[in-house]
């Protein structure tokens, strides 16, 4: 089953990278775009709020752009982007661009959206739609347009060996607190990509752990405190303390067998033996971030000594 809150997850992954390089993504995913800044993106006292709005120049001429992101099927986008269009057009009376990028494979209504009246179209909105995995990987990489590299994953063509090309130039283009939080997005869309193999997937995850190290992990680290947060509260609903220690005991063993697969034996007889709730938690944030197996042998045996 799918877990609830992972679209939001995604969607939150997007925004932010949009947030660090809008000015540079914009106008490789919608050519002849310009970013002049941001907009407040609550629409006039009502409850929309866009994902992202930006004010911008389109051949020359002030528009706003409306981008939503859009990681799952939702039949009702076009109503949505009508909806939108129709504030942002009445608050800043400017053209708006309307726009839904789509990461990963959807069905969804192909633009424009048409309003019928019988056979009469009694109203009409163009919107445009990136589908990134019809996009082609290596033009990107070719254009050395690293802006758009985390993106990758997620297109067509996407190889092991361009994926790694890529990687290189994004260790020489930011600097390693930018990168950390770049490859922790890359790794989340190549999770969910639907262009590339299982098996190639996990060839370019070897590369992010023999490369990388585990800083690459650390913006995945949310998901695991809320994993474990979620171990907590099923102890709580049987109103036992044993209960909250024994789902983080589990949501430990978990990390560990994904991550460091052969140290599975020894995390199962040193962790049944940790029943310190705050020594479990520091022992999670500590294996998250370790960068090999060594290490996380050290944290094991340190912890219960």
């Amino acid at each position: 089953m799918q877990n609830p809150r992972e679209p939001q997850e995604y969607d939150n992954s997007l925004k932010a990278l949009f947030g660090d390089e809008a000015a540079t993504i914009l106008p490789q995913l919608l050519p002849g775009t310009e970013l002049i800044d941001e907009q407040n993106i609550e629409i006039d006292r009502s409850k929309l709020r866009a994902d992202l709005v930006y004010n911008v120049l389109q051949k020359g001429l002030p528009h706003i752009l409306h981008m939503e992101l859009q990681t799952g099927a939702d039949a009702d986008m076009p109503l949505r982007l009508l909806q939108y269009h129709v504030g942002l057009l009445v608050k800043h009376k400017k053209p708006v661009i309307s726009v839904v990028l789509y990461p990963f494979k959807v069905k969804a209504p192909a633009p424009p959206f048409e309003e019928m009246s019988a056979d009469e179209v009694v109203l009409f909105l163009k919107y445009q739609e990136l589908r990134m995995w019809e996009m082609e990987a290596c033009k990107f990489v070719q254009g050395h347009a690293v802006c758009v590299y985390t993106l990758l994953p997620a297109m067509k063509g996407a190889s092991v060996s361009l994926l790694v090309q890529a990687l290189e130039e994004m260790e020489q283009y930011y600097s390693k607190e930018e990168l950390r939080h770049h490859l922790g997005r890359f790794y989340r869309i190549m999770q969910k990509s639907k262009t590339m193999s299982k098996y190639d997937k996990q060839q370019v995850k070897e590369v992010l752990d023999m490369q990388y190290g585990r800083d690459w992990f650390i913006d995945t680290m949310p998901e695991v405190i809320d994993r474990v947060a979620q171990g907590e509260a099923r102890g709580e609903a049987r109103g036992k303390v044993e209960g909250k220690v024994e789902g983080v005991q589990q949501s430990l063993l978990l990390i560990i067998s994904t991550h460091f697969p052969a140290l599975e034996k020894l995390a199962q007889q040193q962790v049944a033996r940790i029943t310190d709730l705050n020594v479990l938690h520091q022992l999670v944030k500590q294996i998250v971030i370790a960068s090999s197996e060594e290490e996380v042998r050290q944290l094991l045996n340190r912890t219960i000594a």
